[in-house]
């Protein structure tokens, strides 16, 4: 069985031996330019402590609104800090604003980055380690092991806190397992039984697809798990995609289409769940954060339920993260961590998850009286707890945001028929090989 936390070496890194070095590693993305009101170390007027707050949004919904007004209520709480939220985009644009905040001298105090960005902002000196800044174990230990495996470094500091998480969970139209004389409330619990339910509502009814699954590497990662192999090791330097456990995921990733009940060729990302909405898919793989917008959308009793399992059940983690960045002042260290508590707790954290559908990284959350109210009101949310149960850690190499292009190409390649599923991993595993290798 694969582990799920990652194995730690003996290095420590000190703040010194990063602020040397470059900066490298991060992907830029094209976007305008952000306004930058970060305060840039000074405090403000009355020993009032000012920061700025940079915060991407990834799933559906109103959240910026919400974001918002749990500053505006840390604000009236804390006298003495003072914090500016910016919504800056969706990840890759929040990286890219970051970074040029920090190039421009003004950067925030806390921003919300991928947990799977730790590496290559740790290693560019981009971040400082909240285990450097405090050490509270207690605080560190009351999330869950699956989401603290992207949060901690290879010697065991912890980087950053887990905020905005999500897994993959499936998706199952009851009306349209009904109609076919499936129990609705039964979930496809393997991958046969998820494919012969959806060539069953393939053939029996009007809607278009058996089974959506987007193309995403992330997606792919739960079926390489499921598989018993995790795409990269603990140390960051090195991926598997050419493991055979791998091929046979997308392999059988591939016959779903060869079946008919999966369309050929890519599935958008941002789509799918409105096919599903619509009633045009029977199962969909999707992210824990779809499913306010999966509720708000559809007019039909549908199922949530973790994804079925091959040789095991299983799917990585994912979603944001709260860091600190890197040449601030002590005082806004000291206000960044009292805001990172906040955002934190199992409070805002479960109000986050009936707002937005992201899974609480830690248990607390599931008795906060909001979240257990609307999980009798919408039990559908009980399985976001359910497969966090069953997370791994997320795939982190270094140069990250390369390798998941590399692979994602890979992967459209096979999909869409131009390659075979064991080349195209082969050639993903050759290129990210060549990636890697100054880091071995």
């Amino acid at each position: 069985m694969i582990q799920r936390s990652s194995t730690r070496s003996t290095a420590a890194r000190t703040s010194a031996a990063r602020a040397s070095r470059p900066l490298r590693g991060l992907s830029l993305a094209a976007v305008g330019a952000l306004a930058l009101s970060a305060c840039g170390g000074d405090g403000g007027e009355d020993g009032v402590t000012e920061i700025d707050f940079y915060y991407p949004i990834a799933v559906g919904g109103p959240l910026e609104s919400v974001m918002d007004g749990y500053i505006e209520d840390f604000n009236a709480e804390h006298d003495d800090i003072e914090v500016t939220p910016v919504y800056s985009g969706d990840y890759e644009q929040t990286l890219a604003s970051v970074q040029s905040a920090a190039q421009a001298g003004s950067t925030p105090a806390v921003t919300v980055l991928l947990s799977t960005d730790v590496r290559s902002l740790e290693d560019s000196g981009l971040i400082v380690p909240i285990g450097e800044i405090v050490d509270d174990r207690e605080w560190f230990d009351s999330f869950d092991e699956g989401f603290m495996a992207n949060s901690t470094l290879d010697d065991g500091t912890v980087a950053s806190i887990p905020f905005q998480r999500s897994t993959i969970v499936m998706y199952w139209n009851q009306e349209l397992f009904e109609e076919v004389g499936l129990d609705p409330e039964a979930a496809p619990e393997t991958w046969d039984e998820m494919a012969e339910a959806g060539q069953q509502v393939q053939d029996s009814t009007e809607a278009s697809w058996g089974v959506q699954v987007p193309t995403s590497s992330w997606l792919f990662e739960a079926m390489a798990i499921q598989n018993d192999v995790l795409l990269d090791d603990a140390s960051g330097t090195e991926v598997h995609f050419d493991d055979p456990g791998t091929v046979t995921a997308l392999e059988n990733w591939t016959q779903l289409q060869e079946d008919g009940i999966h369309p050929s060729g890519n599935v958008d990302w941002g789509t799918a769940p409105t096919d599903f909405a619509n009633g045009d898919t029977a199962v969909l793989w999707h992210a824990t954060g779809s499913l306010t917008q999966i509720n708000e959308s559809a007019d039909f009793d549908f199922g949530v339920a973790p994804l079925p399992a091959q040789e095991q059940p299983g799917a990585p983690t994912g979603g944001g993260n709260l860091y600190i960045m890197e040449d601030i002042s002590e005082e806004e260290q000291e206000a960044a961590v009292e805001l990172t508590r906040y955002l934190s707790s199992p409070e805002i954290q479960a109000d986050w998850t009936v707002q937005s559908g992201y899974v609480p990284p830690q248990q607390e959350a599931w008795d906060e009286e909001v979240l257990a109210d609307y999980s009798e009101e919408f039990p559908q949310v009980e399985a976001l707890q359910e497969a966090s149960q069953d997370a791994y850690r997320e795939y982190a190499p270094y140069r990250r945001s390369e390798i998941v292009s590399t692979l994602d190409s890979a992967l459209e390649s096979a999909l869409d028929g131009s390659a075979s599923s064991e080349d195209a991993l082969t050639g993903a595993q050759d290129s990210s090989d060549e990636l890697l290798e100054e880091y071995r």
